[in-house]
Protein backbone atom coordinates (compact mmCIF):
# COMPACT_ATOMS: atom_id res chain seq x y z
CA UNK A 1 0.00 0.00 0.00
CA UNK A 2 1.44 3.44 -0.87
CA UNK A 3 -0.45 5.14 2.50
CA UNK A 4 -1.02 4.41 5.98
CA UNK A 5 -3.22 1.69 7.34
CA UNK A 6 -3.11 -0.74 9.91
CA UNK A 7 -4.97 -3.52 7.90
CA UNK A 8 -2.60 -3.84 4.94
CA UNK A 9 1.13 -4.15 4.24
CA UNK A 10 2.41 -0.47 3.58
CA UNK A 11 5.13 0.03 0.97
CA UNK A 12 8.44 -0.33 3.08
CA UNK A 13 9.33 3.00 0.17
CA UNK A 14 7.73 5.38 1.88
CA UNK A 15 9.17 5.14 5.79
CA UNK A 16 9.66 8.77 6.71
CA UNK A 17 6.78 10.53 4.76
CA UNK A 18 3.24 10.30 3.34
CA UNK A 19 3.31 10.77 -0.20
CA UNK A 20 -0.23 10.66 -0.46
CA UNK A 21 -0.62 13.26 2.44
CA UNK A 22 1.16 15.49 0.18
CA UNK A 23 -0.91 15.07 -3.05
CA UNK A 24 -3.28 15.79 -1.30
CA UNK A 25 -2.74 18.95 0.42
CA UNK A 26 -0.83 20.53 -2.53
CA UNK A 27 -3.64 19.37 -5.00
CA UNK A 28 -5.72 20.89 -2.29
CA UNK A 29 -3.90 24.57 -2.60
CA UNK A 30 -4.46 23.88 -6.26
CA UNK A 31 -8.06 23.49 -6.57
CA UNK A 32 -8.00 19.84 -8.02
CA UNK A 33 -9.60 16.99 -6.77
CA UNK A 34 -7.96 13.40 -5.94
CA UNK A 35 -9.43 10.73 -6.08
CA UNK A 36 -6.90 7.45 -4.74
CA UNK A 37 -7.35 4.63 -5.99
CA UNK A 38 -6.87 0.99 -5.32
CA UNK A 39 -6.83 -2.18 -7.50
CA UNK A 40 -9.65 -3.80 -6.07
CA UNK A 41 -9.36 -7.71 -5.04
CA UNK A 42 -6.20 -8.12 -6.34
CA UNK A 43 -3.26 -9.06 -3.71
CA UNK A 44 0.01 -9.20 -4.73
CA UNK A 45 3.45 -11.57 -3.34
CA UNK A 46 3.73 -10.66 0.23
CA UNK A 47 -0.12 -10.35 0.81
CA UNK A 48 -1.14 -9.96 4.72
CA UNK A 49 -5.06 -11.19 3.74
CA UNK A 50 -3.97 -13.73 1.49
CA UNK A 51 -1.24 -15.30 3.60
CA UNK A 52 -3.48 -15.20 6.85
CA UNK A 53 -6.39 -16.67 4.70
CA UNK A 54 -4.96 -18.64 1.91
CA UNK A 55 -8.78 -19.94 1.18
CA UNK A 56 -9.88 -16.39 -0.01
CA UNK A 57 -7.58 -16.88 -2.88
CA UNK A 58 -9.52 -16.52 -6.48
CA UNK A 59 -9.27 -19.85 -8.70
CA UNK A 60 -8.18 -17.82 -12.02
CA UNK A 61 -7.50 -18.74 -15.45
CA UNK A 62 -5.17 -16.18 -15.06
CA UNK A 63 -0.88 -15.21 -13.65
CA UNK A 64 -2.00 -12.27 -11.38
CA UNK A 65 -2.81 -13.28 -7.52
CA UNK A 66 -6.36 -11.92 -6.96
CA UNK A 67 -8.41 -12.52 -3.86
CA UNK A 68 -12.19 -13.51 -4.35
CA UNK A 69 -14.22 -10.92 -5.52
CA UNK A 70 -17.29 -12.92 -4.51
CA UNK A 71 -16.50 -13.21 -1.02
CA UNK A 72 -18.01 -11.22 1.52
CA UNK A 73 -15.03 -11.15 3.69
CA UNK A 74 -12.17 -10.01 0.92
CA UNK A 75 -14.79 -7.54 0.32
CA UNK A 76 -15.05 -6.24 3.76
CA UNK A 77 -11.23 -5.89 4.07
CA UNK A 78 -11.64 -3.42 0.50
CA UNK A 79 -13.93 -1.85 2.14
CA UNK A 80 -12.51 -1.19 5.20
CA UNK A 81 -9.19 -0.15 3.89
CA UNK A 82 -11.09 2.48 1.22
CA UNK A 83 -12.70 3.91 4.59
CA UNK A 84 -8.97 3.58 6.24
CA UNK A 85 -7.70 6.05 3.75
CA UNK A 86 -11.21 8.48 3.73
CA UNK A 87 -10.59 8.71 7.56
CA UNK A 88 -7.07 9.68 7.62
CA UNK A 89 -6.60 11.60 4.46
CA UNK A 90 -9.87 13.15 3.68
CA UNK A 91 -9.74 13.19 -0.32
CA UNK A 92 -12.18 13.98 -2.79
CA UNK A 93 -13.13 11.02 -3.53
CA UNK A 94 -12.61 7.32 -4.44
CA UNK A 95 -11.48 5.55 -7.12
CA UNK A 96 -12.26 1.78 -8.09
CA UNK A 97 -9.65 0.35 -10.95
CA UNK A 98 -10.24 -3.25 -11.35
CA UNK A 99 -13.56 -3.93 -9.86
CA UNK A 100 -14.34 -6.80 -11.38
CA UNK A 101 -13.75 -10.46 -11.12
CA UNK A 102 -10.40 -11.56 -12.74
CA UNK A 103 -12.10 -13.77 -14.79
CA UNK A 104 -14.45 -17.21 -14.51
CA UNK A 105 -13.06 -17.85 -10.53
CA UNK A 106 -14.14 -21.38 -9.30
CA UNK A 107 -12.50 -21.44 -5.76
CA UNK A 108 -14.63 -23.77 -3.20
CA UNK A 109 -16.29 -20.57 -1.97
CA UNK A 110 -18.08 -19.79 -5.57
CA UNK A 111 -18.40 -24.06 -5.99
CA UNK A 112 -20.50 -23.86 -2.99
CA UNK A 113 -22.44 -20.72 -3.77
CA UNK A 114 -23.46 -21.96 -7.35
CA UNK A 115 -24.12 -25.42 -6.17
CA UNK A 116 -26.83 -24.40 -4.08
CA UNK A 117 -28.39 -23.28 -7.38
CA UNK A 118 -27.84 -26.05 -8.99
CA UNK A 119 -25.02 -25.14 -11.15
CA UNK A 120 -21.38 -26.86 -11.32
CA UNK A 121 -19.23 -24.33 -12.18
CA UNK A 122 -16.57 -26.84 -12.90
CA UNK A 123 -18.76 -28.60 -15.62
CA UNK A 124 -21.16 -26.04 -16.46
CA UNK A 125 -20.18 -24.87 -20.70
CA UNK A 126 -21.37 -21.31 -21.87
CA UNK A 127 -24.55 -22.68 -24.01
CA UNK A 128 -26.23 -24.02 -20.70
CA UNK A 129 -28.51 -22.05 -18.96
CA UNK A 130 -26.72 -22.72 -15.73
CA UNK A 131 -24.01 -20.23 -16.98
CA UNK A 132 -25.86 -17.33 -17.19
CA UNK A 133 -27.15 -17.64 -13.30
CA UNK A 134 -23.45 -17.64 -12.71
CA UNK A 135 -22.53 -14.55 -14.61
CA UNK A 136 -25.83 -12.86 -12.64
CA UNK A 137 -24.31 -13.76 -9.23
CA UNK A 138 -20.89 -12.92 -10.02
CA UNK A 139 -22.38 -9.62 -11.30
CA UNK A 140 -24.65 -9.13 -8.31
CA UNK A 141 -21.52 -9.45 -5.62
CA UNK A 142 -19.44 -7.16 -7.49
CA UNK A 143 -22.06 -4.56 -7.87
CA UNK A 144 -23.11 -5.55 -3.95
CA UNK A 145 -19.61 -4.10 -3.30
CA UNK A 146 -19.88 -0.86 -5.27
CA UNK A 147 -22.82 -0.32 -3.71
CA UNK A 148 -20.94 -0.60 -0.13
CA UNK A 149 -18.16 1.97 -1.03
CA UNK A 150 -21.12 4.12 -2.71
CA UNK A 151 -23.41 4.24 0.80
CA UNK A 152 -20.17 4.83 2.84
CA UNK A 153 -18.49 7.69 0.75
CA UNK A 154 -21.75 9.72 -0.13
CA UNK A 155 -22.57 9.97 3.99
CA UNK A 156 -19.03 10.88 3.98
CA UNK A 157 -19.61 13.54 1.27
CA UNK A 158 -17.12 11.87 -1.58
CA UNK A 159 -17.30 10.87 -4.82
CA UNK A 160 -17.21 7.50 -6.28
CA UNK A 161 -14.91 6.96 -9.44
CA UNK A 162 -14.50 3.78 -11.28
CA UNK A 163 -12.22 2.80 -14.31
CA UNK A 164 -14.43 0.46 -16.43
CA UNK A 165 -13.92 -1.49 -19.64
CA UNK A 166 -14.69 -0.12 -23.10
CA UNK A 167 -16.48 -2.74 -24.08
CA UNK A 168 -19.96 -3.31 -22.73
CA UNK A 169 -21.33 -5.99 -22.60
CA UNK A 170 -18.75 -8.17 -23.21
CA UNK A 171 -17.44 -7.16 -19.10
CA UNK A 172 -20.41 -8.37 -17.44
CA UNK A 173 -20.52 -11.92 -18.89
CA UNK A 174 -16.28 -11.86 -18.31
CA UNK A 175 -15.78 -9.75 -15.52
CA UNK A 176 -19.39 -9.18 -13.46
CA UNK A 177 -18.71 -5.60 -13.94
CA UNK A 178 -22.09 -4.06 -15.44
CA UNK A 179 -21.19 -0.17 -14.99
CA UNK A 180 -24.03 0.60 -17.04
CA UNK A 181 -26.33 -1.22 -13.85
CA UNK A 182 -24.44 1.09 -11.34
CA UNK A 183 -25.29 3.97 -13.79
CA UNK A 184 -28.89 2.77 -13.53
CA UNK A 185 -28.85 2.48 -9.50
CA UNK A 186 -26.97 5.68 -8.76
CA UNK A 187 -24.03 4.02 -7.44
CA UNK A 188 -21.34 5.65 -9.12
CA UNK A 189 -20.83 9.46 -9.87
CA UNK A 190 -18.19 9.28 -12.30
CA UNK A 191 -17.30 6.45 -15.12
CA UNK A 192 -13.81 6.39 -17.11
CA UNK A 193 -13.75 3.92 -19.38
CA UNK A 194 -10.82 2.02 -20.84
CA UNK A 195 -10.90 3.52 -24.58
CA UNK A 196 -7.26 3.03 -24.86
CA UNK A 197 -6.39 2.55 -29.01
CA UNK A 198 -4.37 3.66 -31.45
CA UNK A 199 -7.28 4.69 -33.85
CA UNK A 200 -9.36 7.84 -33.12
CA UNK A 201 -11.94 6.32 -34.84
CA UNK A 202 -12.42 3.67 -32.46
CA UNK A 203 -12.46 5.91 -29.41
CA UNK A 204 -15.32 7.90 -31.56
CA UNK A 205 -17.48 5.12 -32.29
CA UNK A 206 -17.03 4.07 -28.55
CA UNK A 207 -17.62 6.98 -27.01
CA UNK A 208 -20.82 7.24 -28.68
CA UNK A 209 -21.52 3.84 -26.94
CA UNK A 210 -20.97 5.00 -23.72
CA UNK A 211 -22.81 8.15 -24.27
CA UNK A 212 -26.04 6.60 -25.30
CA UNK A 213 -25.39 3.75 -22.43
CA UNK A 214 -25.58 5.67 -19.79
CA UNK A 215 -27.85 8.22 -21.28
CA UNK A 216 -26.65 11.44 -18.84
CA UNK A 217 -27.42 9.29 -15.84
CA UNK A 218 -23.41 9.58 -15.07
CA UNK A 219 -20.66 11.58 -16.56
CA UNK A 220 -18.25 10.32 -18.92
CA UNK A 221 -14.69 10.81 -19.18
CA UNK A 222 -12.80 8.81 -21.60
CA UNK A 223 -10.14 7.34 -20.90
CA UNK A 224 -7.18 7.34 -23.82
CA UNK A 225 -4.45 5.40 -23.24
CA UNK A 226 -1.49 7.88 -24.11
CA UNK A 227 1.08 4.67 -23.38
CA UNK A 228 -0.90 1.35 -22.20
CA UNK A 229 -0.30 -2.47 -23.17
CA UNK A 230 -2.50 -1.88 -26.37
CA UNK A 231 -1.53 2.02 -27.41
CA UNK A 232 0.80 4.40 -27.70
CA UNK A 233 0.02 7.71 -28.75
CA UNK A 234 1.96 10.80 -29.91
CA UNK A 235 0.76 14.14 -28.88
CA UNK A 236 -0.93 15.25 -31.99
CA UNK A 237 -3.10 11.68 -31.68
CA UNK A 238 -3.73 12.12 -28.06
CA UNK A 239 -4.73 15.71 -28.74
CA UNK A 240 -7.13 14.48 -31.54
CA UNK A 241 -8.52 11.80 -29.58
CA UNK A 242 -9.31 14.15 -26.60
CA UNK A 243 -11.23 16.75 -29.11
CA UNK A 244 -13.07 13.99 -30.43
CA UNK A 245 -14.54 13.04 -26.94
CA UNK A 246 -14.94 15.94 -25.55
CA UNK A 247 -16.98 17.47 -29.13
CA UNK A 248 -19.11 14.09 -28.70
CA UNK A 249 -20.82 14.77 -25.92
CA UNK A 250 -18.16 13.29 -22.62
CA UNK A 251 -17.78 15.20 -20.23
CA UNK A 252 -14.02 15.09 -19.78
CA UNK A 253 -10.77 13.02 -20.78
CA UNK A 254 -8.53 11.23 -18.55
CA UNK A 255 -5.08 10.44 -19.99
CA UNK A 256 -2.83 7.06 -18.94
CA UNK A 257 -0.80 6.99 -17.58
CA UNK A 258 0.49 10.13 -15.67
CA UNK A 259 4.19 8.70 -16.30
CA UNK A 260 4.27 8.85 -19.99
CA UNK A 261 3.29 12.65 -20.76
CA UNK A 262 5.83 14.57 -22.12
CA UNK A 263 6.38 18.51 -22.28
CA UNK A 264 4.85 18.35 -25.99
CA UNK A 265 1.75 16.23 -24.35
CA UNK A 266 1.23 18.40 -22.06
CA UNK A 267 1.12 21.26 -24.57
CA UNK A 268 -1.18 19.93 -26.50
CA UNK A 269 -3.44 19.67 -23.42
CA UNK A 270 -2.74 23.16 -22.14
CA UNK A 271 -4.32 24.28 -26.19
CA UNK A 272 -7.19 22.28 -25.58
CA UNK A 273 -8.08 24.15 -22.22
CA UNK A 274 -7.72 27.53 -24.12
CA UNK A 275 -10.16 26.25 -26.46
CA UNK A 276 -12.47 25.48 -23.54
CA UNK A 277 -11.98 21.57 -23.20
CA UNK A 278 -11.34 19.89 -19.91
CA UNK A 279 -9.64 17.29 -18.97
Amino acid sequence: MDFFTERAEVDPNYPEWDPLMVLIASCKDLGIKVHPWFCVFTEGRGSRLLAEHPEYAASLDSERRWACACRPEVQQYVLELYKDLATRYKPDGLHLDYIRTGGLCRCEYCKQEMATQGVDVEQVRRRDPGFQRWVEWRTSRVSSFVRALHDFASKAGLEVSAAVFADYPSCVEEQGQDWVGWSEAGIVDLLCPMNYTNSTLSVRSRTICHLSLVKGRTPIWEGLGRSSSISELTPRALSAQARSVIELGAQGFVVFHYGALTDSDLEEIRMLKRRGIDS
